[in-house]
């Protein structure tokens, strides 16, 4: 629209109009009756185009109009809220300012229940016009779905990941899963720090001296446990322990080994060594087994609940080897703790009688009246007796009763060993003792009327 007083410009997106004055003496009619005429309907400025007529520019663009652009909506988000492996390792700072490198840590955990993504859902586009008043669409923003993974599920619609079991998150493929299976590549030593882990931990190789292994879960080393502690709520499982008559490996259910060396091992369920054992401690609340090519038992203490069976008890030339069954290990800790209360509360009944008797005396010599602090007392250790009394009672019945759970089990236990049994070893069943004063062949030892019998075990 060259050669015109004024020209029309519209930018390719059709959201600004420019107009150029050739010439002085435009008035504002003219700028809107060219504006008009080329159709545009929206966003025109009148308070510009007053400007312009009063400070005319020739020749250049000159803004005018304006439509009102399209907004697109935002995409769906997810974020989120893992903390992500630690990069850098640093080891814990105690409160007395010493450094702790056992507890460094090289993983993030998370618990039952945690969030570990939110997500924040797309918005609706917003449409535009453009200055020839038509509508300018929109994008809505694309949605993005929130996964479940394994040991995770979704919560409040969707919008909320959370861990359904505690573990290590892992994210892969924009999708998160909590295993319940720590892995260490190599030996837990200073480059791992202690283990403390909610699931299952397999160890590529062992333990080092004077570290600490926890598990909710299973305890699986390749290697071997060197003078370190290793609990379990489940099962451990490892190559074999050398002790040095430090640390324990302790599990709630059963404990899998080669061998045990100058070990302490405990657990609730049965012990099974593929190989011997030799100057260790072993306490099973089930059974003790000793197989494999050597499948002896040497220098070494046994308790087991039920059974102990082994190839060999004992060896020449050496120290005596205890072998107890028939008793779970901690039903009778349950009867010491119990009886060492009976006794501290049998002593403080004492204390208390004895005191209430002098106070009683003092009320026969004041004509059968206590001064009011006197009475207070005399009545407050009145309550304490009945009370200690009462505690007493229960306790002694709860000890008799696992006491005769005790003597139930005692007949149940028996020893086997199935090549040899060496002189001086001590079996113990229930309550009953028999010391070997010679060597024995093939045996097994069990609890008949209040004595231990011996009987040549056949295959």
């Amino acid at each position: 629209m060259s050669g015109q007083k004024v020209e029309i410009k519209v930018d390719a997106k059709k959201l600004n109009v420019f107009v150029i004055l050739n010439e002085d003496g435009i008035s504002e009619d003219d700028i809107i009756g060219v504006l008009k005429s080329s159709g545009i309907k929206t966003g025109i400025m009148h308070d510009k185009i007053k400007n312009i007529v009063k400070k005319p520019v020739i020749g250049e663009p000159l803004l005018v109009a304006q439509g009102i652009p399209a907004i697109d909506g935002k995409d769906a988000i997810i974020e989120h809220k893992l903390t992500g492996e630690v990069k850098e390792r640093r080891p814990v700072v105690l409160d007395d300012g010493s450094v702790n490198y056992k507890d460094v840590k090289s993983y993030n955990t998370v618990s039952d229940g945690e969030i570990l993504a939110v997500k924040h859902p797309s918005t609706k586009g917003k449409s535009g016009i453009d200055v020839f008043g038509n509508e300018i669409p929109a994008k809505d923003g694309k949605d993005v779905k929130l996964l479940e993974g394994k040991n995770t599920k979704l919560v409040e619609n969707g919008m909320k990941l959370i861990a359904s079991k505690s573990g290590i998150p892992i994210l892969h493929d924009n999708m998160i899963e909590v295993s319940e299976l720590l892995e260490i590549k190599g030996d837990v030593d200073y480059s791992t720090g202690n283990i403390d882990f909610p699931g299952d931990v397999h160890i590529r190789g062992g333990v080092k001296p004077t570290f600490i292994v926890r598990a909710e879960g299973n305890v699986k080393i390749d290697g071997v446990i060197e003078a370190a502690t290793v609990l379990s709520n489940a099962n451990v499982e490892c190559l074999g322990v050398k002790g040095r008559n430090k640390g324990v490996v302790s599990a709630k259910g059963d404990i899998h080994a080669k061998f045990l060396e100058n070990a302490n091992i405990e657990c609730k369920g049965s012990v099974y060594v593929d190989g011997s054992i030799v100057n260790s401690a072993v306490r099973a609340g089930k059974m003790i087994k000793v197989e494999g090519r050597t499948g002896e038992v040497v220098s070494s203490n046994l308790i087991a609940g039920i059974a102990v069976i082994v190839k060999q008890l004992g060896a020449e030339m050496s120290s005596t080897t205890h072998v107890e069954v028939g008793v779970d290990p901690e039903l009778r800790e349950k009867i010491n703790e119990l009886s060492a209360k009976i006794y501290i509360d049998k002593e403080n009944l004492s204390k208390v009688s004895r005191l209430m008797k002098v106070l009683e005396d003092l009320r026969k010599k004041k004509g059968g009246v206590l001064p009011p602090d006197k009475e207070e007392t005399y009545n407050r250790l009145k309550k304490t007796r009945y009370a200690l009394y009462e505690g007493v009672s229960e306790m002694v019945a709860e000890a008799k009763a696992y006491q005769e759970k005790l003597q139930k089990s005692s007949k149940e236990g028996y020893v086997r060993a199935t090549s040899k049994v060496y002189s001086g070893i001590e079996i113990k069943i229930g309550e009953q003792r028999l010391l070997i004063d010679k060597d024995l062949g093939p045996s097994e030892f069990k609890n008949i009327d209040d004595e231990i019998s011996i009987t040549p075990y056949v295959v």
